[in-house]
């Protein structure tokens, strides 16, 4: 038996928090087509696990800077949900800054483990914490800052605070308004999917249309992209993440370094991981700025004759 992630096995309890089986459901093929009104999506949750649910909404309502949209979820290809914090935990991540200055050791380690469990939900509450008059405060929220950079991609921890809803023929920035989604697994009765949990919400194979035309095997290097022709434009690539490499240059890099591993660097891949990487090719640039995160390192460099710059984008 495979081992189930802890978000995964929530999925599984859950079944007891908001229904028994449901004996019509449990004897279902998973095979045969979904009724009308539903859909089956790769979710892909936070601890960057993916189950397979029928999502059971009829439509989702979303609220767009445009007005309200009610959008049938059979027309839904693909959802980026930003970052989402319910109160509760909101609660407890203030809390526990505060307490990260406590005069008792136990309270400030306690304070620390939960600050770190809520990863890219305590990260403006800790950006903030590092500011604090409070030099106590400012420096485990500094310390802990440093970790979170360290072991969450960057992508993650500057997630908007909207929702991005692709169709077939259109992508749509707004908010879902409910917490929740009515979704079956394909063995157990209904579950309610806390949005919370959520990165991203799939049918089966989708991609955008600007990735199909553009998609790319790894170049290694971008220096094959110094002549005039490739400046201003915008590639996409498939890289497995790298730790070894040239690297010169944060965000934007000289076109001689590593794409693998400026992945790595930004957060958009871990090493051994493979994802689309979207890149813009730079003119002749100066003041490439070294730094040191994700687990790299990258080098300072004055100035030359080319530049690539990498988008952050959600896996």
């Amino acid at each position: 038996m495979t081992r189930l992630s802890a978000v995964a096995a929530w999925l599984l309890a859950a079944v007891a928090i908001f229904g028994q089986t449901s004996p019509i459901y449990a004897q279902e093929d998973p095979k045969k087509p979904t009724r009308p009104n539903e859909l089956v999506v790769d979710v892909k949750l936070i601890d960057d696990s993916v189950v397979k649910l029928t999502l059971l909404e009829g439509q989702v309502e979303f609220m767009t800077p445009h007005g309200r949209l009610l959008i049938p979820i059979t027309d839904i290809r693909k959802v980026d949900l930003g970052l989402r914090i319910p109160d509760d935990v909101a609660a407890l991540i203030q809390s526990a800054a505060v307490d990260l200055g406590s005069a008792m050791f136990r309270k400030r380690e306690e304070a620390t483990a939960l600050l770190l469990k809520y990863r890219e939900k305590s990260y403006p509450t800790l950006k903030e914490a590092a500011k604090s008059s409070d030099a106590e405060i400012a420096k485990r929220a500094e310390e802990l800052l440093e970790k979170l950079e360290a072991t969450v991609a960057q992508a993650r921890l500057n997630l908007p605070d909207y929702d991005v809803i692709h169709t077939a023929q259109s992508k749509i920035a707004g908010k879902i308004t409910v917490p929740t989604l009515r979704a079956r697994p394909f063995t157990f009765g209904d579950i309610a999917l806390k949005l919370a949990d959520v990165v991203a919400l799939s049918t089966n194979g989708f991609k955008e249309k600007d990735e199909l035309a553009q998609m790319l095997p790894d170049p290694g290097s971008m220096s094959g992209y110094q002549q005039p022709v490739h400046i201003g434009k915008t590639y996409t690539f498939r890289v497995t993440g790298a730790a070894g490499g040239s690297l010169w240059g944060t965000e934007m890099y000289t076109l001689d370094s590593t794409l693998a591993a400026a992945a790595v660097h930004m957060g958009i891949l871990k090493v051994g991981q493979v994802g689309n990487v979207k890149v813009t090719i730079l003119g002749p640039s100066i003041g490439f700025v070294g730094s040191t995160q994700n687990g790299l390192t990258s080098t300072a460099y004055a100035n030359y004759p080319g530049a690539f710059r990498v988008h952050l984008r959600e896996r």
